[in-house]
């Protein structure tokens, strides 16, 4: 009998390990996807296919089968890369962007000085 829930317990495992590896695969695979869409020039896809990716991270990490630092680890990598390859696109929307001529603000002539009135000083009443 005890070689029964042995055997049942070996069974399941080997479902999760399946499971967890599956979902590992997928989060990788996201992530790889997400930092190959970095390099191309298009920062709205790259959010996206980040966003995906962190997504399945968590749900990784929300099922156990990656540890949950790991995860924070890797969305942590992946932003940063993020961040700089937004910051990138910024810089390069503004160099190709012509530059815009300010106007001189004209100025206005000093308005006459009105003096103040002076108040009247009351005295106590005792």
């Amino acid at each position: 009998m005890s070689g029964d829930s042995a055997a049942k317990a070996w069974r399941r495992s080997e479902q999760q390990r399946l499971r967890n590896r599956a979902r590992r695969s997928v989060a990788k695979t996201l992530v790889r996807r997400a930092e190959a869409s970095m390099a191309s020039a298009d920062p709205q896809a790259s959010a996206e296919a980040v966003q995906t990716a962190v997504s399945a991270l968590d749900q990784a990490a929300q099922k156990g089968a990656l540890h949950y630092k790991s995860v924070a680890r890797r969305k942590s990598h992946l932003m940063k890369k993020h961040s700089t390859v937004l910051a990138a696109a910024v810089v390069a929307e503004e160099k190709a962007a012509p530059a815009r001529k300010r106007r001189a603000k004209k100025k206005e002539a000093p308005a006459e000085e009105v003096p103040k009135k002076k108040r009247a000083i009351r005295k106590k009443k005792k």
